[in-house]
């Protein structure tokens, strides 16, 4: 039986996603092949319907197969793989959040989230609870808060860019610790949810060109999925819950264009509308009967179509997908190509970037047209104007020999040596038929060295679990103030997270390790 490897190399990516889902500069394969339509399901019942608007098919057309799937799915499904991706997921985004509490905003934002209220679930960094979707919403933005977090979903050979953990994981833990649920359900549930949220993109991709921005489009259907499980719904109800969560979609791309921080709300909000709109479908609440193939579903609103309906239900419950590229930098990762090519330049040209003339990246013509190749600038967030910036990106790189989350600081963002260097950096478009990623560093002696990336970054496919430990030692350093016994536990928990009987434990555990800087109490 076909079983999800996480850790494989996977070289295809769908041509139709186009080139600003996660930028060009990440290199496209053969385009895929079309897969046939699941076994016991008519092909016509998964085909995108056109024409003027009608009531969805009553009973739900895949949207309550998966709605079955959702309720129906048993820890015993999961295969040792499946499982041991769910728990890196867990430990990658535990250590986001644990860096998020140096974030731009992140205390802030938990203030507004936590302050006066009492509830269930807690939320991180403040010593607080609340009610299981403000906990779950608060806990995914400060998840995201460096850009940092595993992503890319794997997909029938396709590797597509993605950003759902903070969303699933953060959701799933608030919930199993209102719910008091065991560490089994836990992962039964993430599972679930990621699996759901990768179909879903997988089906019809995303281009930002479009306008909207890709974590709530994919990213709310699954944590309606996960709430539904963790609630105890009826696939009748899981159905009406994804349907209310197709409803409360929203979120754009033009917060990166302007520099601004919402961006990572909409990390979050995704978080919180599940919930709510599994806590409805609970209360009796109904939502529409298709979600996603109905005339004006989610795939007819916020998708070009469903490109390959099939997807949605190939061996459900068989093949689990979920995110598979743990980023080895905090930044946009439409950066990660030529940052790679400039560490490696570095690296290989022993480079002093004292001696360092001028730098040229050369990308695809279409990122050209992306928010990482706008001009240079501070406000009104400094750090997202930072981490959507490939020019910052690689003089980063290049004068630091890295790219952390201590190089967001204001101090660093202006630091002379950097903003003189990014002044010096220029874009320009690939020569014909050539692919990915070149950086050109023109020395003050008249020099050229240069360094190419035709394909993906070396981790694009997966990391192995020493690097990803290695990974949340990094950001527990860098948060200063989780004592090293504490995110030891952490971790030992998290490596046997299914025989925890009751998550409520694990997540205060969570709590009690994590204080923003200052006394929120």
């Amino acid at each position: 039986m076909a079983r999800h490897d996480p850790h494989r190399a996977i070289v295809d990516r769908r041509g139709f996603m186009g080139a600003a889902a996660a930028g060009a500069a990440l290199a496209a394969g053969p385009a895929a092949t079309q897969v046939p339509a699941t076994q016991g399901i008519a092909s016509a019942a998964l085909s995108p319907k056109a024409g003027k608007p009608a009531p969805s098919d009553p009973d739900g057309s895949v949207s309550g197969l998966l709605a079955r799937h959702i309720t129906g799915a048993r820890f015993a499904d999961l295969d040792p793989v499946t499982v041991e991706a769910a728990k890196l997921r867990l430990l990658d985004l535990v250590g986001c959040a644990i860096g998020g509490l140096r974030g731009e905003g992140s205390a802030a934002m938990a203030r507004v989230v936590a302050g006066g209220q009492d509830g269930p679930a807690s939320v991180l960094g403040t010593g607080r609870r609340s009610s299981a979707r403000e906990a779950a919403m608060a806990n995914a933005i400060l998840a995201r808060a460096y850009d940092f977090e595993v992503m890319t979903v794997a997909v029938d050979g396709m590797l597509i860019p993605s950003h759902h953990a903070p969303t699933t994981v953060m959701t799933a833990l608030a919930l199993a610790e209102q719910q008091h649920a065991s560490g089994a359900d836990f992962l039964t549930a993430l599972s679930v949810g990621d699996d759901l949220s990768a179909r879903t993109l997988a089906a019809a991709g995303i281009d930002f060109k479009d306008g909207w921005d890709g974590v709530p489009l994919h990213a709310t259907m699954g944590a309606a999925a996960i709430a539904s499980r963790l609630l105890g719904l009826d696939a009748g109800a899981a159905r009406h819950a994804l349907g209310m969560a197709v409803d409360q979609i929203g979120g754009t791309v033009q917060s990166i264009w302007d520099g601004a921080a919402a961006w990572k709300i909409q990390q979050g909000t995704a978080a919180r509308n599940g919930i709510f709109a599994a806590e409805l479908a609970r209360g009796g609440w109904t939502g529409m009967a298709d979600p996603l193939l109905s005339p004006r579903g989610f795939y007819a609103q916020f998708t070009p179509g469903c490109a390959r309906p099939a997807l949605l239900a190939q061996e459900l419950g068989r093949v689990w997908h979920g995110e598979v590229y743990y980023k080895p930098w905090p930044s946009c990762a439409a950066n990660h190509p030529t940052i790679e090519c400039a560490l490696t330049l570095r690296d290989r040209a022993r480079l002093d970037p004292a001696r360092i003339g001028s730098v040229r990246i050369l990308v695809a013509p279409s990122v050209l047209d992306l928010f990482i190749a706008k001009p240079w600038a501070t406000g009104p967030s400094a750090h997202s104007q930072a981490n959507f910036n490939i020019r910052f990106a690689c003089a980063a790189a290049l004068l630091h020999g890295a790219l952390r989350q201590e190089h967001y600081e204001p101090a660093a963002l202006t630091d002379p040596a950097l903003t003189s260097l990014i002044a010096r950096t220029t874009l320009a478009p690939l020569p014909p038929r050539a692919r990915g990623v070149i950086v050109e560093v023109t020395l003050e002696n008249g020099r050229t060295l240069s360094e190419a990336l035709p394909g993906r970054p070396r981790h694009y496919a997966g990391s192995t679990r020493a690097e990803v430990e290695a990974k949340f030692r990094q950001q527990v350093a860098f948060a200063g103030n989780v004592p090293a016994a504490r995110a030891d536990q952490i971790m030992r928990r998290i490596a046997l997270i299914e025989k925890e009987r009751d998550m409520a434990d694990f997540v205060q555990l969570l709590a009690a390790a994590t204080r923003f800087p200052g006394d929120l109490t």
